[in-house]
């Protein structure tokens, strides 16, 4: 079932609403853990933000996965951007980009609202794919903003439908001097099985026959664990264990890792800006590209 240029003009015009949200320390803290906090569990920088009494810290990536809507006996109705990607291939999906401003630090619980809405379609044509940019805006109860993350996605069969290509996200240029820092992230083998605890039940990342018939010899890591691995590199080598001073924290996905690998995070911090990447030791490829890191000072 394809889709129309009538799906996609529906989806970008349809009006924001919020539904109440919720999450607790539990979620917080088992995230800070999966992405690899508190393996040294005497480490006074990391303690923080893994036992709650000495500290209520929160990595700003946990976005990712806290973003949860609370359950009521009604299912929701879906969303136009729902709908859209229901006649979309997911079979030939990517996951390209993801985006994250933060508006405040993240507390370790808090009541929230949360809206979805898809903010962007991109036809690159015929044969080429489509990319769609989907936003999610996340306040506090009180209507306080807290953050908003947004998704590119990368429908490898859903091109040609008559839409523009103008206007997708553009990458974060690196620098082209040496890093200003580097620093290694030991994978664990079992990191994806602690991940998916966080909420991604895919078994692309933990059932070995599932990701043969996906193309893989073993499960793969979730590009959004990297993803948090790489922000817990930022705050340990360039922050001081300081998150709150992250604004944003951009990525493109380049390259599977596995569970085990070892992730090296180069940096390159100019002004409010730490530009980054992740390269996996053991395979000498690229993860993570043209990351972006904005802070306050």
């Amino acid at each position: 079932m394809a889709i129309t240029l009538a799906d996609v003009e529906a989806a970008l015009s349809k009006e924001r609403t919020y539904v109440p949200g919720h999450y607790n320390d539990r979620d917080t803290l088992l995230y800070n853990v999966a992405v690899g906090m508190g393996r040294d569990p005497l480490d006074e920088n990391e303690l923080p933000y893994v036992c709650e009494s000495i500290g209520d810290k929160v990595l700003p990536t946990a976005a990712t996965t806290i973003t949860k809507p609370v359950k009521t006996g009604d299912a929701p109705a879906p969303t136009a951007g729902q709908l859209l990607m229901a006649k979309m291939n997911f079979a030939m999906l990517l996951h390209g980009e993801q985006r994250l401003q933060i508006h405040q630090p993240i507390p370790q619980a808090a009541e929230t609202l949360i809206s979805n809405a898809v903010t962007g379609v991109y036809d690159k044509g015929d044969n080429k794919g489509a990319l769609v940019i989907n936003e999610t805006s996340v306040k506090l109860s009180d209507g306080a903003p807290l953050y908003t993350t947004s998704s590119t996605l990368f429908f490898r069969a859903d091109g040609g439908f008559g839409g523009s290509s103008e206007g997708a996200p553009v990458p974060h240029v690196l620098p082209e001097r040496e890093p200003d820092a580097v620093c290694e992230m030991p994978g664990r083998v079992d990191q994806a099985v602690i991940y998916a605890l966080c909420g991604d039940r895919n078994p692309l990342h933990r059932d070995p026959n599932f990701a043969k018939a996906a193309g893989f010899d073993v499960p793969i890591l979730h590009g959004l664990c990297s993803y948090g691995i790489a922000c817990h590199a930022v705050v340990k080598a360039m922050l001081d264990y300081d998150q709150t001073q992250i604004t944003g924290f951009d990525v493109r996905f380049s390259a599977p890792v596995f569970p085990g690998e070892t992730q090296i995070i180069e940096m390159w911090k100019d002004d409010k800006v730490i530009s980054f990447r992740a390269r996996v030791k053991e395979r000498d490829v690229i993860a993570i590209n043209n990351g972006r890191c904005t802070i306050k000072k």
